[in-house]
Formats: C-alpha cells, sequence, structure tokens
C-alpha cells in the first residue's frame, strides 16, 4: 500500500521521464527492440567519443614533447616536462584531477604504440575505455619487454574477438565486445600466465607464503572475518557452506543464504558441533581443467577452473596430487569433442554430470560467469524431447535455467549446431562454443609402431634439461618506465629502449 506522498513521486518520476524522452527522437513511443537498439548505438558512440578524446590526449602530449627541448634551452630551471604540461593544460578544462590525466594518457600511449589492433577497437567503438585500460594497466604493470607485450596481446585479442559481436537480423549494426570483465580479467591473468610462467608462479607462491586471517571492526556490534588460501580450498569451502544453507533454508529456515552462510561459519570455527551438514546427495565439488603436459612437469601452462579461474601451473599440480582428489580423463574424437554419455532417464548420471561441467566452464548464457559446478544441468531441447547426454545438456544458473523457459525467450539450434539464445524483445544472441587451455609449448612425438613410451630415466633427463632451459631464458630486464619523469633528461638511444623512436614533431 502507499501514501499519497508515494503517488506524488511516482507521478513525478513518470512526468520527468516522459519530458526526457520527448527530445531524445521519440524513445517514449519506440518498441523494445528499437528502444534497446538505441541505448546500443549510445553505447557505441560513448567507446568512440572517448577513444576520441584519447587521440587528442595523446597528440597534444606528443607536441608537447617535440618542442620540450627548446622549453627547456630557454628556461632551464622553469621549463614543465611534456607530461608536466599535458596534466596542467587537461586538467581544469576537461574536469580531471592530475592522476587521472596520468592515468588515461598512459593508457592511451600503451595503446597506440604496442596494441595496435586493440587500439582500433576503441577508436571504431567496438571497445570501451574501462576494458582497454584493465588490458593496458595489467601489460604495463607485469610486462617488461616488446615481445612478451605482442604475445600479451595476441592472447588477449583471441578474446576480444571472440566476444565480438553484431546484431542477429541487423546487417548494419556495428559490432561491439561483449564479454564480461569476468571474462576479460580472466583472460588477462591467463595472457600473462602464458607469457611469463615463471612470474607468475613467484607471484603465486609469494602470495601462498602470506596468506592468514584476519579480524576487523565494523560498524558498531559488527566485525569481518576474511581468510585467505588457495582458489580451490576456497572455492571448497564456500560451496560447502552454500550446500549446508539450502538445506537449512530447504527446512524450514527464513535466513537468507547469505545469513546462514555466514553464522554456519562462525559456527563450524566456534566448534558448534553439527555446524555445516551437508544433504547426503550433494558434496563440494572444484572442476579443474588441465593441459595434460602440465600436470606432469613438461610445461608451466596454467589451468581453469570452473567459472574461468586461472590458477598456475604449480597449484594445478598440487591440486592433482591433494590426497582423496579425483581425476577424469574426457576422451575426445577426432575434432576435440567430446565422447557422448547418455541415459535413459531425466535425472543425469553421476559421469555425464562429471562430461558436463568438465565441457561447460560456465553458464550457457554469453554474459553469465556463474561457474557449471554451481549450476543446474539443462536440456538444450526438453526431455524427452531432447536426450540426457552430453550432447544435449549445459549448465545454468538457476535465473537463466528459469529464463529459459520464460514467455518469448528460448534457445535456438542454427543449421550449422550452434546454438543462440532468442530474447523476448526478439534479440538473438549466438552461444559461443566453450574453449579450454591447452599447451602449445610442447607437442608429442608420433608414437612409435611399435608402441614403446618414454622411459623413466628419459623422461626425467628431459625434465632437468627444461628445467634449465627455462632458468637461462627467463628475462632479467627491468619493468618498462610509463610514470612520473621518466620522459625527462632522455637520449635518443634512451628514448629508443623504451619506445623504440621518438615521435617526430
Amino acid at each position: 500500500m502507499t501514501t499519497l506522498e508515494d503517488d506524488r513521486t511516482q507521478s513525478g518520476l513518470a512526468t520527468e521521464l516522459s519530458r526526457l524522452a520527448r527530445p531524445a527522437r521519440g524513445l517514449h513511443a519506440a518498441s523494445d527492440r528499437g528502444l534497446l537498439l538505441a541505448g546500443r548505438r549510445a553505447r557505441l558512440r560513448e567507446n568512440q567519443a572517448n577513444a576520441e578524446r584519447w587521440l587528442c590526449l595523446v597528440e597534444f602530449y606528443r607536441r608537447r614533447l617535440s618542442t620540450e627541448e627548446q622549453r627547456r634551452a630557454a628556461s632551464p630551471h622553469f621549463a614543465l616536462t611534456a607530461r608536466q604540461e599535458t596534466v596542467v593544460e587537461i586538467g581544469a578544462l576537461w574536469g580531471m584531477d592530475s592522476s587521472r590525466v596520468r592515468k588515461e594518457l598512459n593508457v592511451a600511449l600503451f595503446l597506440c604504440q604496442h596494441a595496435a589492433e586493440i587500439w582500433q577497437l576503441c577508436l571504431a567503438g567496438q571497445l570501451d575505455g574501462y576494458r582497454a585500460t584493465l588490458i593496458a594497466d595489467a601489460a604495463r604493470e607485469k610486462l617488461d619487454s616488446d615481445e612478451a607485450i605482442a604475445r600479451f596481446s595476441t592472447q588477449v585479442l583471441k578474446l576480444l574477438r571472440k566476444h565480438l559481436t553484431g546484431v542477429d537480423g541487423d546487417p548494419d549494426a556495428e559490432p561491439i565486445v561483449t564479454c564480461t570483465v569476468k571474462q576479460l580479467r580472466n583472460a588477462i591473468t591467463y595472457a600473462l600466465s602464458k607469457v611469463q610462467p615463471v612470474r607468475a608462479e613467484e607471484e603465486f607462491r609469494k602470495a601462498y607464503a602470506a596468506r592468514g586471517a584476519f579480524a576487523r571492526d565494523d560498524v558498531p556490534g559488527m566485525a569481518w572475518l576474511s581468510v585467505n588460501g588457495r582458489v580451490d580450498q576456497v572455492r571448497l569451502a564456500h560451496h560447502r557452506l552454500t550446500l549446508a544453507a539450502r538445506r537449512k533454508r530447504a527446512e524450514g529456515d527464513e535466513r537468507t543464504l547469505d545469513q546462514l552462510r555466514s553464522d554456519l561459519a562462525l559456527d563450524l570455527l566456534t566448534g558448534k558441533e553439527d555446524a555445516a551438514p551437508v544433504p547426503a546427495y550433494a558434496r563440494p565439488i572444484v572442476n579443474l581443467t588441465v593441459p595434460i603436459q602440465t600436470v606432469m612437469g613438461l610445461s608451466d601452462d596454467p589451468g581453469e577452473l570452473s567459472g574461468g579461474t586461472v590458477v598456475p601451473a604449480s597449484l594445478a599440480r598440487m591440486i592433482a596430487d591433494e590426497p582423496g582428489g579425483t581425476w577424469h580423463r574426457m576422451l575426445t574424437d577426432g575434432a576435440g569433442r567430446l565422447v557422448e554419455l547418455s541415459t535413459k532417464s531425466y535425472q543425469p548420471t553421476g559421469p555425464i554430470w562429471e562430461h558436463v561441467v568438465a565441457e561447460h566452464s560456465v553458464c550457457f548464457r554469453p554474459a553469465c560467469d556463474a561457474p557449471s559446478t554451481e549450476c543446474d544441468l539443462d536440456h538444450r531441447v526438453a526431455w524427452p524431447l531432447g536426450p540426457t547426454d552430453t550432447t544435449n545438456l549445459w549448465p545454468g544458473c538457476r535465473t537463466d535455467h528459469r529464463t529459459k523457459h520464460a514467455p518469448g525467450f528460448s534457445v535456438e539450434q542454427a543449421p550449422d549446431g550452434s546454438y543462440a539464445l532468442r530474447t523476448a524483445a526478439g534479440f538473438r544472441h549466438p552461444i559461443p562454443v566453450t574453449t579450454h587451455p591447452v599447451s602449445d609449448d610442447f607437442s608429442w612425438p608420433e608414437v612409435d609402431p611399435d608402441g614403446f613410451q618414454f622411459g623413466a630415466t628419459e623422461l626425467r633427463q628431459t625434465l632437468e634439461v627444461f628445467q634449465q632451459w627455462s632458468e637461462l631464458s627467463r628475462t632479467r630486464k627491468p619493468e618498462l618506465l610509463w610514470e612520473a619523469d621518466f620522459d625527462e633528461g632522455l637520449t635518443e638511444s634512451e628514448w629508443a629502449a623504451v619506445w623504440g623512436s621518438r615521435p617526430a614533431a
């Protein structure tokens, strides 16, 4: 029941929205599809405008850089560096504080000079500034050579191109990058681990050694307890708390899942018996997909947990060696697809569940990051018209499982076998095929026609060679300088060492 004041507020809001809609080319009269497409076009223009602003920023900096020596000669004590003058000129005019100007200049310079294809996506409006900044910051902070940056950019571009999508049925609509921020962060972490595996291992071991439990006060009467540790162990703990909380809810407990997870965790730590019971039919699962070369120690390529979280090679091997852990070798056909498993009942068997969550890391909806181990198994084609097998099942979070069956929504299959989600507003969103981590560093030799395999001594000697090679090839170069006064007083050769060449006036 609403009050008179609430009614007036609602009426005023409706009037204001109507007033704002009229000058916006009649959005109030647009169809749902037209409204969403208009917003998408605005998003494209917003991305283009941001890239144009960055282009102006870089060009102004370049001009100040080209005249820096003359200004310094004219006034040795008071001349500003190119970066300092850029910050002073732009800050007040564009309404940006100094740190933001410097930050955006660093990002734009990196994209222009070291990631040309990613920069072109920005200029076309297909990639927004926030995602571009995530990419640039990771490379600037973690990589220390042009060759490493090039390899990193190539890896990240694979994800951007995979998620560069247009509008089905509208050939004039410009494609934009639609990956989630979590998907991009995972891709960045994976690319960094591929390019500099030694550094990734060092960072993991340092963080693992610094693990701990920390308590801090919050608002009066409340406090936080934080525990950090291996990602697989934290996942298991959280999953167990979730299963126990759902059991409590099923028994009639009115607390929310978050409240129950908090209460059950504290009950468990303070010694209460049966603090976090798990239903008999369920147990916490962490699913790791990793190249066999990594498990055997022949490669340091990373693995992935369900949901796309990247784990370094050493942690993957630790998980592989965990007591009580179960590994499943998934058989594939000649095209690299997992071999089909099936049952005649509606409920999938354990092997089918293991197969599906291994093949699909996340929920089927393109913009959902829910880990497959926490999702329902959904029939693409409703049972019994569609079978309960690994070709007709995929993971769907509870919301998207319901979405597929909601009025106006459906999953469609194209003639080429791919699937897409059809929405109530009439849009068709292709569902991308899941990719898995692979090792491209080492290839297996052709199988001996007589069936002989590596001997243990041969394998040990090979591993020793690989370890020596890894140590010798480890980079010793300092990181590229991107901040502060790196451009003050550099000679031409020093500049070339960092940038490649000094820009022309």
